[in-house]
């Protein structure tokens, strides 16, 4: 029986328990993720830093976004998911961010795109869910400006930074978005915002009073090792769980105890003896180096 896909309508429904979403770079995670009954997958930026290497978001390319998109979305995952439009792929001209969010859809499998920016990015947004291709926005603290902001700063602490905030929210909805981040806003001020909005929110660092949560799936399980946000809760620790796999993996191949007969293919005894006779042959008639020789 074919498993009920997540759609938008699922998302948006007002009787409903809130949203969970996670993000993956590989269908491994997809997998592990989708299995656990999340609503969203997120294929972030963010594999730059957790699956890439690199120091920041920065750098990561539309295309390396959408080779990780393909891995995500070979599984057929129950959930939504939503690819993050990287540094530079909507910021040049309308037409080029719409031009970028079909290939999303179209090379990378996505459901949606998910694009960072407030007010600014509203006529970018509109145009491409007017070309048919949902827009979930990001407000609050938005790690691709980080370049020029530095380290995460949390948003809307005074009026000032509120109401702005506010404004974007809805300019966003305004927009066409299907749903909106709020990353490192005070609890408060997402709260409200998420109270008034028609579309849902989904809180990364900015309290329950959101529609949903996310996290990176290397910080949640553990497996990241380094230090994460305040706001990260460690659900696991697979990181510690998965070296530990590897180091008994290791004892044993130098100890001879891996692999052993049951983790071996077997050859029957007589079949044994007829390739010792049929190498002792062939040593005769094709003179070879060997380990005896």
């Amino acid at each position: 029986m074919e498993r009920h896909r997540v759609t938008l309508t699922d998302l948006t429904l007002a009787e409903r328990e809130p949203l969970v979403m996670v993000t993956a770079y590989d269908a491994s995670s997809a997998r592990l993720t989708d299995s656990a009954g999340v609503d969203l997958i997120l294929v972030g930026d963010t594999l730059a830093e957790f699956a890439l290497g690199y120091d920041s978001t920065t750098p990561v390319t539309v295309n390396e976004m959408l080779h990780h998109c393909q891995a995500v979305t070979r599984i057929r995952p129950r959930a939504l998911v939503v690819g993050d439009m990287p540094l530079g792929s909507y910021q040049v001209s309308t037409e080029e961010a719409v031009r970028n969010a079909i290939r999303f859809v179209k090379e990378g499998g996505v459901d949606a795109v998910k694009i960072e920016g407030g007010r600014v990015r509203g006529e970018t947004i509109r145009a491409i869910a007017e070309a048919g291709i949902a827009v979930m926005g990001h407000i609050g603290f938005t790690p691709q400006s980080a370049v020029s902001f530095g380290s995460q700063i949390v948003a809307g602490r005074d009026v000032q930074g509120a109401m702005e905030l506010y404004r974007d929210a809805f300019a966003l909805q305004e927009a066409g978005c299907f749903a909106i981040v709020i990353e490192a806003v005070a609890r408060a001020v997402a709260s409200r915002i998420t109270a008034e909005l028609a579309i849902p929110t989904i809180g990364i660092g900015s309290g329950a009073g959101c529609s949903g949560q996310v996290l990176v799936f290397h910080e949640l399980t553990g497996i990241h090792p380094g230090p994460s946000p305040r706001f990260v809760h460690r659900y696991g620790e697979a990181g510690i769980a998965i070296q530990q796999a590897i180091s008994f993996f290791a004892r044993d191949v130098r100890s001879g105890a891996y692999p052993d007969k049951e983790h071996s293919y077997l050859m029957p005894t007589e079949e044994i003896t007829r390739f010792e006779h049929a190498i002792t042959s062939e040593r005769r008639n094709t003179p070879f180096r060997s380990k005896s020789a």
